[in-house]
Order: C-alpha cells, then sequence, then structure tokens
C-alpha cells in the first residue's frame, strides 16, 4: 500500500545531487555490490528493527529493498530517489507498485506535513551536501511523536588515529560525513545512536517528532525583564 502524495505540479523532479550517475553507471550493478559489501546485510538487520508498522518514507530508497521489506510487514509506503535507473531497478526487480516511488530530492520532498509515521534514511543523505534542508523537510513531513530513522556512515564517536584517513577516503569518494544528532536536533529528540560497524562509521541515529507542546517545553524560559 502508498502513502498519499502531493499532486504532480508541486513535486520536483530536480534532484540536489546527481542521480543521473546512479541511473547510467551504478543502478544495473547496486544489488550485486550491496549484497557482496554487506550493506544489504545490514539492511535487513537495522533498517526496520524494532519499528511498528504505520505510514512510512524512504528517502533515497534506491532499489527498493527496504521498502519491499516493510511492505511484507504491513507498511503503507513510499520512497523518493534523485535517480530513475534506480527507481526503475525497484520497479522492474522488485515489482514494487509505481504509484510508491517517486524521483525527486531530499531537499524537497513532494509530501504534506506530518505525513508519515517512520521516516528513514538509509545511506543516502552522506550524498546531499545541503544535509540542513533535508533535516528539515525530513522532519516537517514526520507526524509528532514518530520516527526519524538515519542509518549511514558518520563521523565516530571515539576518533583514532585511522579517522582523519577514512574521513579523507570517504570525501574523495564524493561522501559527506554529517554530524546527525546536531543536524537533527531542531523539533525532535534524540533517542538513540547505534554503532553498527565499519570501524564506528557505520551508525543509526533514531529521532522522535516532538509535539508542539514538546518544543515549547524544551525552549529556554526567561524571567521578566
Amino acid at each position: 500500500m502508498c502513502a498519499e502524495m502531493l499532486p504532480e505540479s508541486r513535486r520536483s523532479l530536480l534532484p540536489h545531487w546527481d542521480g543521473e550517475i546512479y541511473s547510467r553507471i551504478a543502478a544495473p550493478f547496486y544489488d550485486l555490490t550491496t549484497r557482496l559489501t554487506g550493506w544489504q546485510e545490514h539492511l535487513g538487520k537495522s533498517a526496520l528493527e524494532l519499528l511498528p508498522p504505520g505510514r512510512l518514507l524512504d528517502v533515497g530508497c534506491g532499489t527498493g529493498v527496504v521498502l519491499s521489506h516493510a511492505i511484507e510487514r504491513g507498511y503503507t509506503v513510499s520512497g523518493i530517489d534523485p535517480s530513475r535507473g534506480m527507481l526503475a531497478q525497484a520497479l522492474e526487480q522488485r515489482r514494487l507498485p509505481a504509484n510508491c516511488l517517486i524521483c525527486g530530492s531530499a531537499t524537497e520532498l513532494p509530501f504534506a506535513s506530518a505525513s508519515f509515521d517512520v521516516v528513514l534514511a538509509s545511506g543516502s543523505l552522506v550524498h546531499v551536501p545541503d544535509i540542513a534542508k533535508a533535516a528539515a523537510e525530513i522532519v516537517r513531513v514526520t507526524r509528532p511523536g514518530g520516527t526519524i530513522r538515519i542509518l549511514d556512515h558518520a563521523s565516530p564517536v571515539k576518533r583514532g588515529w585511522t579517522t582523519p584517513l577514512a574521513t579523507l577516503f570517504s570525501q574523495l569518494s564524493g561522501d559527506v560525513l554529517h554530524d546527525y544528532a546536531a543536524h537533527f536536533r531542531s523539533g525532535t529528540q534524540l533517542l538513540r545512536r547505534d554503532t553498527l560497524g565499519r570501524g564506528g562509521y557505520l551508525q543509526r541515529f533514531d529521532f522522535r517528532r516532538l509535539s508542539s507542546a514538546d518544543a515549547m517545553l524544551r525552549s529556554p524560559t526567561f524571567p521578566p525583564g
């Protein structure tokens, strides 16, 4: 089952990062590569773990690995990705419904505010330079009390002598190691941060979208001057 999207006139088909690179080169080999590197195994174990079924958005859904698992578990799903080639693989290989998928940007999500119980981004936000704008959009479309889950490479909490080298390699690869705890601070509460592997770089963040009342309680109060 698919979640409702905004009308076509309000959707942006211009991706923030170059999804056509994936369309032309990576899409046909993506599933094989992610199986060999263990990324699909990480997704299978960690992407939906402990999350209750509901309305789910996968930001940077790629070939639909998580979406297919989510449908099996009873979620109402939508997926967005900047690469038409990756979405074609999701349609052809995983038989996902076409009306569940849209080509678009993480920085301009074509959904109404508070549309989803769960918003997930797995391995996608490292490709988004304007993480502040993407974070604001992700928070916007999550309902108050809903969960935002980020499963991605991030700078480890405990830094070792290899950290600068690994960071440089990531940057040369085109990835941006974001401080997700900082960028998703506004309007949310960090529930947990787990290290999943890859020398501490693969991490999972769970945030709860705050209600207006929650946000007011968190705001500093000042005595009358």
